[in-house]
């Protein structure tokens, strides 16, 4: 099952400070909701074990991502790959950062579930979605602003 979320928020910092957090993974794991047992592997790359809980279906999904190209100070993508409980996950986004203080992030997500989330539906699953990347992106725009 294919899925697209995109959307954009304000951040009170810079645009030079939000790219440097925003490309760090140490940063990076300090705001995933629901993580634990987290890893930053290298300068680019973490993983975590998240907690997935979609309607009645509760999953661990062991994930890695990786922070790949970008464009210094005004646009990165972030891959994640995971699997675990019968599912599968593959996340592409990619986040570009426009004005300063406030800096606007305009994001987009590309997600391919399989197994035992995929048959959830599209309708239950967008919604968790669309849940979930709200409050991994007020969890980072309050960890920016509070290390700006």
């Amino acid at each position: 099952m294919l899925l697209h979320l995109d959307g954009s928020n304000q951040i009170g910092a810079s645009r030079d400070r939000v790219y440097a957090l925003l490309t760090d993974p140490g940063f990076i794991a300090k705001t995933l909701p629901d993580a634990e047992d987290i890893r930053v592997l290298d300068g680019s790359t973490l993983e975590a074990k998240v907690k997935l809980r979609v309607s009645v279906v509760s999953s661990t999904v062991r994930m890695k991502m990786t922070i790949g190209k970008s464009e210094p100070t005004t646009k990165a993508t972030l891959t994640a790959e995971g699997s675990g409980s019968g599912s599968a996950l593959k996340i592409a986004s990619v986040f570009e950062l426009s004005g300063d203080a406030p800096t606007t992030m305009s994001w987009s997500a590309d997600a391919d579930i399989t197994g035992v989330m995929a048959g959830l539906g599209s309708t239950l699953l967008k919604g968790f979605a669309t849940k979930k990347v709200a409050e991994i992106f007020a969890g980072i725009t309050k960890a920016v602003e509070s290390a700006a």
